[in-house]
């Protein structure tokens, strides 16, 4: 699990967006996710480990954008992304986003005995992960499932001592060697992905004005006749 603060999208003046997929592609069906927002209970527990960027984020709002970056889960070992668990955040990395994105994971490994979740602050997600799904209608997984909560082996070292020995990959019996971080080569990707869309964009309507004021010449000279 992981967000990505990059892909950010900005407010639209006219806000006539529309779901193309549905919830069938990678990025989660709008309206459940949004009903879900509505109702979860927002209050952020006070960090019981370091001060991390990722929990300091989630009270930090920009008027201006309608998302403040994505959450997404992937698979530690192979990088692939799991479809219709794709979030936005409004605000930050908060919980209440990435449980939605997390739970229809779980329920996509329904019949696994365990799954091991690695996450930056798992060590501070997971306290109340159970509760919080509990107090929900739109959460729900497998209660036959073992989660074993992981820190990427980059991330842990940001950590408190306690949490090497609790949560490092490196530790879980089972798991093989992974090191917790493919979202963040995968986020590497697409941010250049992003930045190459925003200059194809740019130029896209520099090119339009240009050809706009060339159709409006050639039709203020041509024969009336003759245009359709």
């Amino acid at each position: 699990m992981d967000g990505n603060f990059s892909a950010e999208h900005m407010k639209l003046k006219n806000d006539d967006d529309f779901d193309l997929t549905g919830g069938s592609g990678y990025f989660t069906a709008s309206p459940r996710y949004q009903a879900h927002l509505q109702i979860a209970d927002d209050k952020q527990p006070k960090s019981t480990c370091h001060e991390h960027k990722a929990v300091n984020q989630v009270h930090a709002t920009q008027k201006h954008l309608a998302a403040t970056g994505i959450g997404a889960i992937a698979c530690a070992r192979h990088g692939c992304f799991m479809p219709d668990t794709v979030v936005d955040f409004q605000k930050g990395k908060r919980q209440v986003n990435m449980d939605y994105a997390l739970c229809p994971t779980l329920g996509k490994l329904e019949g696994m005995p365990r799954a091991a979740v690695i996450y930056d602050i798992a060590c501070q997600f997971n306290v109340h992960f159970g509760a919080r799904v509990s107090r929900s209608n739109y959460l729900k997984f497998s209660n036959t499932i073992q989660i074993i909560w992981g820190i990427g082996l980059f991330h842990i070292h940001g950590h408190q001592d306690v949490c090497l020995s609790r949560y490092s990959p490196d530790l879980i019996p089972g798991i093989g060697k992974v090191d917790g971080e493919v979202l963040e080569t995968l986020w590497s990707q697409l941010n250049e992905i992003f930045q190459s869309l925003l200059r194809k964009y740019i130029q896209a309507l520099q090119a339009s004005e240009v050809t706009e004021e060339g159709y409006r010449n050639l039709t203020a000279n041509a024969d009336q006749s003759l245009i359709t």
